[in-house]
């Protein structure tokens, strides 16, 4: 078994059992490799037949991560290195949204330890758990137009469950939501200590259940979640976005160029708001028009529909779009100096997104926008 992915199972209610899937991959922060995300789902098929095992944990090694994001390195190299075409970009992604989605579907409860960077990919598989754990060290974020690619794994989905303007303050800002944030928005469900891991653990291994009916397991994991949110050794964070949210209902009304250009003027003493402005205007300027037509294409829309869209979305960026440019620039050559297709969002054709989601696969299929 690779140990890419560390697998456990801890009691549960002392008759049961607590399936445990650790992302093994610290020196890149957990990112999510093609093989770690057959392994996780793979893993999660055989659990979901097993009756002994109940609820699932999701976490990550090291201090730093939870999951920092996808492997996009490997997509880049694939494209630009090996010139496949684009076969490793489809079959990545669309591996990766159907593990999400399968996590949202999921029969028995999942529960997500979302400590430290929460972003991307990990995002992806924070957002599909029933049980979203944050705590002091989180940092909650998509932050893809840094690289040229748009907020996916289900992204299009989870943000437009929020108000409007903090989605897409969100999406274009690779904005770091705080472990306050999280919870008031709904993107987390607990607040618990760093701390606090190892005897959630052991609560939860205790008591007993008459069965191993959905009900009662859920029951048992609530009434430990909500023992240690209640603990008086929580450190109170400041919530910023919540405490900012007046200026962020204007800086992101009307239409991309109207957000460009209330950005482009906003000041404030926040240094953490004055770094996603940053990130806003030297991001992708394609990746911003992408964002805000895909996030308002897919208010109202089911998941399923939303990840059938965003692996057409993500393969095509990924071969004709800012992606390998964005990724050179961050990740591989770290120059920081990413030269993008457009300028600004100004320049930007209104024609030219079509293409990113009615551009026939490699397979030949059409997919559907």
């Amino acid at each position: 078994m690779s140990q890419s992915v560390q697998l456990a199972s801890l009691p549960f209610a002392s008759h049961f059992k607590l399936g445990v899937i650790r992302l093994n991959s610290e020196k890149t922060l957990n990112a999510l490799s093609l093989e770690m995300i057959h392994l996780i789902h793979s893993q999660l098929h055989d659990w979901q037949e097993d009756p002994y095992i109940v609820a699932v944990l999701i976490e990550g090694s090291g201090d730093k991560a939870f999951c920092a994001g996808g492997n996009v390195v490997d997509v880049y190299r694939s494209i630009v290195d090996k010139a496949d075409g684009g076969a490793f970009s489809q079959h990545y992604f669309s591996h990766e949204y159907e593990l999400d989605q399968y996590i949202h579907e999921y029969r028995k409860p999942v529960l997500c330890w979302g400590h430290g960077y929460v972003m991307g990919g990990g995002m992806g598989l924070f957002m599909a758990s029933r049980y979203r754990l944050v705590m002091p060290s989180s940092k909650l974020a998509m932050p893809e137009i840094k690289i040229g690619l748009y907020p996916d794994v289900g992204a299009s989905y989870f943000l437009n469950q929020l108000p409007e303007h903090f989605a897409r303050f969100l999406a274009l800002t690779a904005y770091q939501v705080n472990a306050t944030d999280a919870c008031e928005l709904g993107l987390a469900t607990h607040y618990v200590c760093d701390e606090a891991y190892y005897e959630i653990l052991k609560q939860l291994a205790s008591g007993v259940l008459d069965d191993n009916s959905h009900e009662h397991v859920i029951q048992h994991i609530e009434r430990v979640l909500h023992t240690f949110t209640m603990s008086d050794e929580l450190p109170l964070l400041r919530p910023e976005l919540i405490a900012h949210e007046k200026e962020l209902e204007k800086l992101m009304s009307g239409d991309i160029v109207n957000i460009y250009h209330s950005l482009k003027g906003f000041k404030n003493d926040s240094s953490s708001l004055m770094a996603a402005r940053g990130n806003f205007l030297k991001g992708s300027p394609l990746s911003a028009c992408l964002i805000i037509d895909q996030l308002d294409w897919a208010k109202g829309k089911s998941l399923a529909d939303v990840f059938e869209r965003e692996t057409c979305l993500s393969v095509n960026i990924s071969l004709y779009g800012d992606f390998c440019e964005g990724v050179r620039a961050l990740l591989i050559d770290k120059d920081q100096k990413p030269v993008w297709k457009y300028h600004s969002v100004i320049e930007v054709p209104k024609d030219a997104l079509v293409k990113y989601v009615e551009k026939v696969t490699l397979k030949q299929e059409e997919c559907s926008s």
